[in-house]
C-alpha cells in the first residue's frame, strides 16, 4: 500500500511539474511579437527560471530580490528571450561550482525606469573579453557550444527598446548584468480579452 502511495506522489509530482512547464512555455511564447504589451518582468524572470530548470536543478541556490515594478510597455517574447539569455549564460558560469549563486534584482528607479541585475558569483571575466561580450559571434565557449550571437542579440533587443544594458565583471568574483527599461508609458498598447497581459 505504501508503494502504491508513493507512486501516486510522484505522478503528482510530474503532473505537476508538467502543468508548471506548459504554463512556463505558454506565457513565454504567446505574445506575438508584432504586438506591443505590459509585461509584467518579475513574472517573465520567473518562467524563464522555470524553463532552465536543467540547467539550474538543485545545485544552484537563486536568491530573488524583487521589488514591486508594475509593468513595462514592450514586446514580451523579446523581453523573454533577454531574460533567457543572462540566465542562461548566469547559470553556465556557476555550474559545478559548491557555492553556487545567481542572484536577480528587480528594482523601480522612480523615473519611468525599471532595472534588472542578474548576479553570479562564478569566475568572472578579464577586461579584454568584458569589452566584447556583445560583439556579434565572439564567444568564450567550446567549438560547438556557443553561437556568439545571444548576448548581440540581447544588446539589440534592449536597444529597441530604449533601455541600456552593461556588465561589471572581477576574475575570481562573478559577474553581474545590469539592465535598465523605460516603463514606455504612452506607447499604444495591443489589448486582447479582459486581463490578457503578458
Amino acid at each position: 500500500a505504501d508503494d502504491v502511495k508513493e507512486m501516486i506522489r510522484v505522478v503528482q509530482r510530474g503532473a505537476k511539474r508538467t502543468k508548471d512547464i506548459v504554463q512556463a512555455l505558454h506565457n513565454y511564447s504567446r505574445t506575438d511579437d508584432e504586438k506591443v504589451v505590459e509585461i509584467d518582468l518579475n513574472r517573465g524572470i520567473d518562467d524563464s527560471l522555470e524553463l532552465l530548470r536543467h540547467i539550474y536543478k538543485n545545485s544552484i541556490r537563486v536568491e530573488r530580490n524583487y521589488e514591486d515594478i508594475g509593468r513595462v510597455v514592450g514586446h514580451a517574447g523579446q523581453i523573454n528571450q533577454v531574460f533567457m539569455n543572462l540566465l542562461t549564460n548566469a547559470g553556465q558560469a556557476v555550474a559545478g561550482r559548491e557555492d553556487a549563486l545567481v542572484t536577480i534584482s528587480t528594482t523601480n528607479l522612480g523615473d519611468d525606469r525599471v532595472s534588472v541585475s542578474i548576479a553570479d558569483n562564478g569566475a568572472g571575466m578579464p577586461p579584454e573579453v568584458m569589452g566584447r561580450i556583445f560583439d556579434p559571434f565572439f564567444t568564450t565557449k567550446d567549438v560547438g557550444e556557443g553561437s556568439g550571437l545571444g548576448l548581440s542579440i540581447v544588446h539589440g533587443i534592449v536597444e529597441r527598446h530604449q533601455g541600456t544594458i552593461e556588465v561589471d565583471s572581477e576574475l575570481g568574483r562573478g559577474t553581474v548584468f545590469h539592465l535598465v527599461l523605460p516603463r514606455g508609458e504612452g506607447v499604444p498598447v495591443a489589448h486582447g480579452s479582459p486581463g490578457d497581459t503578458a
